[in-house]
């Protein structure tokens, strides 16, 4: 993850920082074509309900792009309104969750990298730096925001290895074993 700007906080608040990495058994150049579409990931996601690209974007990832999703986190729909703030064609992008409604944010990034280990393996990773409100529970909702990226990267994976759409997670961890799949 040596790409993007380490983030430990973002303007005087201290973040904490989760990474999961998973195997993709496709070339990096499938692996960004799925992340490219930032704007409407619900078509083909299943952990996203709804997806709408922002009023002066388009589907596509790119620097400044927004979307709004809705996501549901056990009986709540989460809406989160995202901005991609750092982005590098083919390799990475990051966004910032700026507005959000169901959730306990004080501040929220999300960041993807795309990178081939030695064996020549392709690595999907996902990076949150985050702060909770209130800041107590930072740490101790570190287990569900590492689920939440398995989760995303699960959801990614089945979509870029089968094409297969919206199979729900609960499904794709029934269907397959994922235990040699993630990295960290």
């Amino acid at each position: 993850m040596n790409q993007l700007k380490q983030m430990t906080e973002h303007k005087g608040i201290k973040l904490t920082e989760v990474t999961t990495e998973i195997k993709v058994d496709a070339t990096p150049e499938k692996v960004w074509n799925a992340l490219s579409q930032y704007g409407n990931v619900a078509t083909f996601h299943p952990g996203v309900e709804l997806s709408v690209h922002g009023q002066d974007s388009k589907d596509e990832a790119c620097l400044g792009a927004v979307r709004t999703c809705e996501v549901l986190d056990g009986k709540r729909e989460v809406t989160l309104v995202e901005r991609i703030t750092e982005f590098e064609e083919g390799k990475f992008y990051r966004y910032e969750v700026f507005e959000w409604k169901n959730f306990p944010l004080k501040v929220m990034f999300f960041a993807f990298a795309i990178r081939t280990n030695i064996k020549g393996t392709t690595i999907l990773s996902i990076v949150n730096n985050y702060r909770l409100n209130p800041g107590f529970i930072t740490g101790l909702m570190k287990w569900k925001i590492k689920k939440l990226q398995r989760n995303i990267l699960i959801g990614y994976k089945h979509y870029i290895e089968t094409g297969e759409k919206k199979v729900p997670i609960k499904k794709l961890f029934t269907m397959e074993r994922h235990e040699n799949v993630f990295v960290k």
